[in-house]
């Protein structure tokens, strides 16, 4: 059985596939989550969204034009209608509830909210799937992450932060980050990677919050976020990641 999320970066990094084994399999299928598995990543990063039928479905986009070529909203079709479309190698729109099935026992999870008004919904699959344990919620959307948090206080949650045109127009305040995840006791933050240095690493970790930078592909960039002590790299070069703690071991 897959050991509850609590690794500490001196022991271990986390190698987090990013919607799965992405660079050779059709992103967020089950084919790129079972690939992902089979190379021992220790989280599946995932997307979800609601069908119109209220089933919850794995895909980053709200529209299914990108991956399937078909122009359409999740949220005004039905899963039946969500399933007749293709990923990629014959692949389909998984559920959250298809992935558990292939994932509980081997690996953990961290599932991306991109929609409002799923939480109860999310937290009840996760508690009957029995994986809420090793599952943890992110999201860019703190109301999103706070509503989790009241239904179910001891659920783990880590905050996206933030994207890469907020990062470029703003200037993005490391303080804030920070002083959000404490007040709000989230596991974790999981910032876009050129935020990281070494005293955001040494903050949180003074303060028990562990850092999931993403999406992180270059060898020198995985190299330099490891030597900073991350906790954990989301990635869709498993491999790369592999390798650079080959050679830092």
């Amino acid at each position: 059985m897959t050991s509850k999320i609590k690794v500490n970066n001196k022991e271990k990094l986390l190698i987090i596939a990013h919607r799965g084994a992405s660079r050779v399999a059709p992103e967020n299928t089950l084919k790129a989550f079972q690939i992902a598995i089979e190379l021992h990543t220790d989280i599946l990063e995932l997307d979800v969204h609601q069908s119109k039928d209220g089933e919850i479905v794995i895909m980053h986009d709200g529209n299914t034009f990108r991956t399937t070529g078909y122009f359409g909203s999740i949220s005004k079709l039905t899963l039946q209608e969500l399933k007749k479309l293709d990923c990629g190698e014959g692949e389909r729109i998984p559920t959250l509830v298809e992935l558990i099935k292939i994932a509980r026992g081997k690996v953990n999870l961290d599932c991306e909210i991109k929609v409002r008004g799923i939480a109860e919904k999310i937290l009840h699959i996760l508690k009957e799937e029995n994986m809420i344990e090793n599952t943890i919620i992110s999201s860019f959307k703190h109301d999103i992450l706070l509503r989790f948090q009241k239904l179910d206080s001891q659920i783990k949650l880590a905050s996206l932060e933030p994207t890469r045109t907020e990062w470029i127009k703003s200037g993005i305040s490391i303080k804030k980050l920070l002083r959000t995840a404490i007040e709000h006791k989230f596991f974790a933050i999981n910032p876009y990677y050129k935020l990281v240095n070494s005293k955001f690493v040494e903050k949180a970790h003074k303060n028990k919050i562990k850092i999931f930078p993403w999406t992180v592909n270059r060898s020198s960039s995985i190299r330099k976020l490891i030597n900073l002590g991350v906790d954990g790299i989301i990635t869709n070069e498993i491999d790369k990641v592999k390798s650079v703690l080959s050679e830092l071991t």
